[in-house]
């Protein structure tokens, strides 16, 4: 991870290694609030930190089911974050019972988007796809039922 962020040119500073620190012993997503009172760092320092970390794919950033995601800013209060466990291109599944983050990779997946750009005549330059629905953990005890 720290590879990563020197790679891209930047620097492991305080708040980063505190912001990075938090997410990684929760052990669950977290919004930011959450991430900024475990971490000791400003509310601000924190949005700014987790916005770099996602842009560089250190962390996921869902929003919570429910949030307007058509909204021309969704509220960041409604998003959640975790560190990504996988370092190529890679989705999200997210539990609507204890919130957990799976990072997915399909290649498969990659192809048929592929494939539906060219039908539609369009070039793809980025895409994010969460799936949600329920963890195997919570599916197998009948949590959220």
């Amino acid at each position: 991870m720290l590879e990563r962020l020197q790679g891209a040119g930047y620097k492991l500073t305080t708040p980063r290694r505190l912001v990075l620190a938090a997410l990684h012993a929760a052990g669950e997503p977290l919004t930011a609030p959450a991430v900024a009172e475990r971490a000791g760092t400003s509310l601000a320092s924190t949005y700014r930190v987790l916005g770099l970390l996602a842009e560089l794919g250190l962390v996921s950033e869902v929003e919570e089911e429910g949030g307007d995601a058509e909204a021309p800013q969704p509220d960041a209060r409604s998003r959640r974050y975790a560190l990504c466990s996988l370092s190529e291109h890679h989705h999200h599944f997210v539990c609507r019972s204890c919130h957990a983050t799976l990072d997915l990779a399909s290649d498969g997946l990659e192809r048929a988007l592929e494939e539906l750009a060219g039908r539609a005549g369009v070039r793809l330059e980025g895409h994010e796809i969460t799936l949600r629905g329920q963890c195997a953990r919570c599916a197998t005890s009948g949590d959220g039922l």
